[in-house]
């Protein structure tokens, strides 16, 4: 059945509908929208119907969950922290499900565990990456005035700070799955993350301080508007609080590498064009060291990884899990390069 874009937005304000429900009432809620939440995610990932897709991201977003700010909430008291309430996490499990039941599956070239299906794993992810997007090239490259300069800098970190707010959480989150040993190899990731209790040597802050250095100051609460960062955003809470350990580690290794491998492309165009890296230290704290981060937790996690990958099909599933995230993540890049440019050509 083929439904019109009304009819559309008529189901997903059904679903998404903000409620405050006892528990009971939600048990009802939840199974009155349930057929209708699996209806919509259905046109939105199986028969790729973009307006059900951009009603199904943005309803995803706004759930009271997990968000990207400093996790104050509307009212300044209530923490819904990841899980909501029955009918959001209900309904973020359905629309979740068949997400990921379409998520496409490729075939590794032979079959592969362990360590060999870890580094097959880091060559493809390194492949994907957005650190040959041609942004940075443009950042690297491009004549620019002092003012439009500027201006692509800030544009580029507060790109960086919507989603480093929420990169310790995010490795927080994934330990939840995990059993007590395996969290531990993984502590080291919170503490630097949060600066080992140091406020200014917090990855996050490292960021805002960095942005104050151009001349501008961080709201830790603003919106997230672009469909695609929040499309982009959901998946990897999606896979960081998965029941399966392997997704959720799979969801860690896409956050860890991406925030090492696209932030040292960013450092080394900006050393191109003569910025201090005392003008950028987040970028230094992430990007740093080749082949990988100087505190080498890019492969710490990538041997962790290999350590799960047990069968050929564990291998296939992070291939496709690892290739899904990257596709998102260009697809939100394109629109943060588009927004980017902009800001240099409005600089004067």
């Amino acid at each position: 059945m083929t439904r019109s874009d009304q009819e559309l937005t008529a189901l997903a304000d059904k679903v998404f509908q903000p409620s405050s429900l006892e528990p009971l009432e939600q048990v009802t809620a939840l199974a009155e929208r349930a057929p209708i939440a699996h209806e919509l995610a259905t046109l939105a990932f199986k028969d790729k119907n973009k307006t059900a897709w951009r009603l199904i991201q943005n309803g995803i977003f706004e759930l009271p969950m997990f968000k990207v700010t400093s996790g104050l909430s509307v009212d300044g008291r209530r923490r819904p922290f990841f899980r909501g309430d029955l009918v959001s996490a209900g309904i973020r499990d359905i629309v979740w499900n068949v997400e990921e039941q379409n998520v496409p599956q490729l075939t590794p070239p032979r079959p592969m565990v362990g360590e060999e299906a870890a580094i097959f794993i880091e060559e493809q992810f390194r492949t994907r990456s957005v650190q040959h997007h041609p942004m940075f090239k443009y950042l690297a490259e491009t004549k620019m005035t002092d003012n439009q300069q500027r201006a692509a800098v800030l544009a580029y970190m507060n790109s960086v700070m919507v989603r480093i707010r929420t990169v310790h959480r995010s490795i927080m989150l994934v330990q939840l799955p995990m059993e007590f040993h395996d969290c531990i190899k993984l502590a080291v990731l919170v503490v630097d993350e949060l600066g080992g209790g140091v406020l200014d040597k917090a990855h996050a802050q490292q960021t805002a301080n960095d942005i104050k250095k151009w001349g501008e100051t961080v709201d830790w609460h603003a919106p997230v508007e672009n469909v695609e960062m929040r499309a982009m955003l959901n998946w990897n809470l999606r896979t960081v609080t998965h029941p399966d350990s392997l997704w959720a580690f799979t969801g860690i290794f896409s956050v860890e590498w991406n925030s090492y491998l696209e932030l040292r492309a960013a450092l080394l165009a900006l050393r191109e064009r003569g910025i201090g890296d005392d003008k950028m230290e987040v970028l230094v704290s992430h990007g740093e060291g080749a082949p990988y981060d100087k505190d080498k937790h890019a492969f710490t996690v990538r041997q962790e990884l290999g350590r799960r990958i047990e069968t050929p099909a564990d291998c296939a599933q992070v291939y496709s899990g690892i290739a899904y995230h990257q596709g998102l993540y260009h697809t939100f890049f394109d629109g943060e390069f588009a927004k980017l440019r902009r800001s240099v050509e409005a600089a004067t």
